[in-house]
């Protein structure tokens, strides 16, 4: 019960940073769009030690890993290679011993910043590690070297293997640990990964009737590339109904009966009333990622330029928001603002005058849909 209100202690708090980060004007230049899966290669170095009879700390060695795999939302999958030198101890001879070692383990990652906070990608991601693999040591003449300086009476021994000359050992590895990973763009991010790996009983050199203990700390540099954006149906803002009026047909020239005398001149034809030219009815809508304000659609653009060629009389209304549920008050009017902005300039630079354009920004004090997330938007009407 402890470890699993530890993990989840360490997955609120790693979703408060998340939330906390999503509202500073800082993560700018983080992960911008939404995306559910992509593939990733990673190296890391660092150091471990393993757990006996001897000071833990006086049996820290380098390590270094290489790594590579994919996520699908909040479950990953990764094949690791851990390996360099270790380092054993025993309590009858004061020296420590090295020797070296591979870890080749299949790894199941979940991401727990996603898993309790799954809207959007977050700057700060908490990945729980587990794996199952094989794990190779050999060059154990080290502590052969030590054993043979021994008085005879000294029951200690490599049990590696018969007598004190077997040099390699081959066993299993299971490990659990954390990877708290930062993304300082799309493609790469920085973190420090912990595991504590279950070893073969034999792996330091003696037995001690269960597994032996190692753990690993390194720093990591992760590239990430493929991502595929998550599925949705946008929703389409729907166009208003005009109402179209009725062909008023011409009413016929009044007879005119002829006289003899006197002669009446025929009454005027009366004058046909002209209709109204009918307006073609515009209702475009731009939908923006959080943290976004690029155009992403040229195709809506290019066809409010047109109409507003078409209609020079009339005018064009640019209206920004943001969703309510994202950022504050003051950074959300921020974003909307600079939404309206990129596309009043993209207008223009299509050749529509200024004198045709309303622009307004309403932040999140309006919001036009019933789904928080579609109120990333800008909404320009045809009045």
């Amino acid at each position: 019960m402890r470890i699993l209100r530890s993990i989840f202690t360490m997955a609120i708090l790693a979703c408060g940073m998340t939330m906390s980060a999503q509202n500073t004007d800082a993560t700018k230049s983080a992960s911008e769009s939404d995306y559910d899966s992509y593939k990733f290669v990673q190296v890391q170095g660092g150091v471990g030690t393993t757990f006996t009879n001897a000071n833990p700390l006086k049996l820290i060695s380098p390590t270094a890993s290489i790594g590579g795999g994919a996520y699908f939302n909040t479950i990953g999958i990764r094949l690791h290679v851990n390996a360099w030198e270790s380092k054993g101890g025993f309590s009858s001879i004061a020296d420590t011993y090295k020797f070296n070692y591979v870890n080749t383990n299949a790894d199941l990652l979940v991401n727990l910043s996603k898993l309790f906070c799954p809207q959007g990608n977050h700057l700060f991601n908490l990945h729980l590690v587990g794996g199952i693999g094989l794990n190779y040591a050999w060059n154990n003449s080290d502590l052969n070297a030590i054993l043979q300086e021994q008085s005879p009476l000294d029951k200690t021994v490599n049990v590696w293997g018969e007598g004190r000359t077997h040099t390699d050992l081959l066993g299993h590895n299971f490990r659990v640990g954390f990877l708290a990973d930062f993304d300082i763009s799309k493609h790469w991010s920085l973190g420090l990964e912990a595991d504590m790996n279950s070893l073969s009983d034999r792996f330091n050199s003696k037995y001690s009737n269960s597994d032996d203990w190692m753990l690993t700390a390194q720093l990591s540099v992760t590239y990430k590339f493929g991502h595929k954006k998550a599925k949705s149906t946008p929703v389409v803002a729907t166009a208003p109904v005009v109402k179209e009026e009725p062909v008023q047909e011409e009413e016929p020239a009044p007879v005119v009966e002829e006289k003899s005398e006197p002669v009446v001149a025929p009454e005027p034809t009366p004058a046909v009333r002209e209709e109204p030219v009918k307006v073609e009815p515009l209702n475009e809508t731009l939908y923006y990622a959080i943290r976004d304000s690029e155009i992403k659609s040229s195709a809506v653009i290019l066809k409010v330029a047109e109409w507003c060629k078409k209609n020079a009389g009339k005018k064009v209304v640019v209206s920004g928001y943001a969703d309510k549920n994202t950022g504050t008050a003051e950074i959300n009017m921020r974003y909307a603002q600079e939404r309206v902005d990129k596309v009043v300039a993209a207008l223009k630079a299509q050749g529509v005058s200024a004198s045709q354009i309303e622009a307004k920004a309403y932040g999140d004090t309006v919001q036009p849909f019933a789904d928080n997330d579609k109120n990333r938007c800008v909404i320009i009407v045809g009045k």
